[in-house]
């Protein structure tokens, strides 16, 4: 009897044990179980452009703030004197929010949870260091169970298949892998050689000299500069009215060279934004900076310079965000991100970085570089010789520039 009874008291201290060390852990997650709930019933009246009650759920630094009737709307670490998690279970209709659609009791528990917990505000999933992932745990003889798996990324579906209840499809022939292989990396459909040519390659890496064929082809960097170029808004005309021709094609062959020749990402970034102040620019990098020539330019009769120079520049800044950044930037021009971290303010100091730029709605869009047939660029070798002779090699670059650019001159 006696050791029945030590028995059952060490399972229910093991039980008590258990509860508390699960009540320790369970911590609530901000990014995976909190914001869904904030961005699906909350954001809409409380963040962005729209803070009703003087309360945002947008930044910490607002929520953890005074709301306008003078009380705090969360209190880290204590729920129950938290303004937020009151009116969220607070029996008067008029006071519960949210005011269209209500949370489930489980929604509920996780808010007030996450506040006594210290309302930890999770950094934005897109902007945390990517650490290195280990594959999913081999079997007890030391090795993936699944047949199919070839690499790390498919021991990772395998492991989600056996979640889901789910099978992988069986591989595709030799005819469809080319074609798909082809069309990804180059755009275009292979030729009845190719296909042969695969079909009859049975070594081991016969799809990786595919691969490696296809990347020295030229297609490859007509097929993948077209999506920069759609980042880049590139059009051969102009936008507004008449929507006149538009000069630019020597661009689009920069970025389809810059992608044939591999041009490392951080020259690719630099020559784009800031080729021509780059000592001694080339021409190539001249062309690069095209990258922000491509706004829209209206030279309509009546238009106002100031105002499209300004509509430009927003342009300028929304485009560097999208391109190179990958995130939506535009918004804040309006007001603060309501699911990104960009505050209002920040989109005019992006503003501000851009705005020493000359733009007028002039027919010709100057200023643009000047290219030359082969008489005239030895006439033009020979002006600078000249005056690299008799002057200087600096002033001999100025008036070269300003041959090549019309630039400086006043308007």
């Amino acid at each position: 009897m006696a050791k029945k009874q030590i028995l059952l008291s060490f399972i229910f201290l093991a039980f008590v044990l258990f509860i508390i060390f699960n009540q320790q852990t369970n911590e609530i997650d901000f990014n995976t179980e909190v914001k869904p709930i904030i961005n699906k019933k909350c954001i809409a009246c409380h963040g962005g452009v729209k803070q009703a009650g003087g309360f945002s759920l947008l930044f910490p630094e607002e929520a953890f703030g005074k709301t306008k009737s003078g009380k705090i709307g969360i209190v880290p670490g204590n729920a129950s004197e938290s303004e937020f998690i009151r009116r969220l279970t607070c029996k008067d209709p008029e006071e519960r929010m949210p005011k269209k659609g209500s949370l489930t009791k489980k929604e509920i528990e996780t808010l007030t949870d996450w506040v006594d917990q210290g309302a930890k505000w999770g950094r934005h999933w897109a902007y945390k260091k990517v650490n290195e992932t280990n594959p999913p745990s081999k079997n007890w003889l030391g090795i993936f169970s699944k047949g199919w798996s070839k690499n790390n990324i498919d021991y990772f579906i395998s492991e989600k298949h056996d979640e889901l209840g789910l099978s992988h499809s069986k591989e595709a022939e030799k005819a469809t892998i080319l074609r798909r292989l082809t069309l990804d990396i180059g755009g275009l459909t292979p030729t009845e050689k190719e296909y042969i040519d695969f079909k009859n390659d049975n070594s081991n890496n016969a799809y990786e000299k595919t691969v490696d064929r296809l990347l020295k082809s030229t297609d490859f960097g007509e097929k993948w500069a077209s999506m920069w170029l759609d980042l880049a808004r590139y059009a051969d005309s102009r936008g507004y009215e008449k929507d006149d021709v538009r000069n630019i094609w020597r661009y689009r062959d920069w970025v389809i060279k810059a992608f044939n020749e591999t041009m490392p990402y951080d020259q690719f970034v630099k020559e784009q934004l800031a080729g021509d102040l780059i000592p001694n620019a080339t021409e190539n990098q001249l062309i690069a900076t095209a990258f922000h020539r491509n706004t829209m330019n209206n030279d309509e009769g009546g238009t106002v310079d100031e105002e499209f120079r300004t509509s430009a520049i927003l342009d300028r800044v929304s485009t560097t965000w999208v391109a190179f950044n990958s995130t939506t930037f535009a918004c804040t021009q309006c007001h603060s991100h309501p699911y990104d971290p960009f505050k209002h303010d920040e989109f005019y100091k992006y503003m501000a970085f851009f705005n020493n730029t000359r733009d007028e709605d002039l027919m010709d869009e100057s200023s643009f570089l000047r290219f030359f047939k082969k008489e005239e660029t030895a006439k033009l070798n020979t002006v600078k010789q000249w005056i690299n002779t008799n002057v200087s090699s600096k002033k001999a670059d100025e008036y070269e520039l300003f041959i090549r650019t019309l630039e400086p001159k006043i308007n």
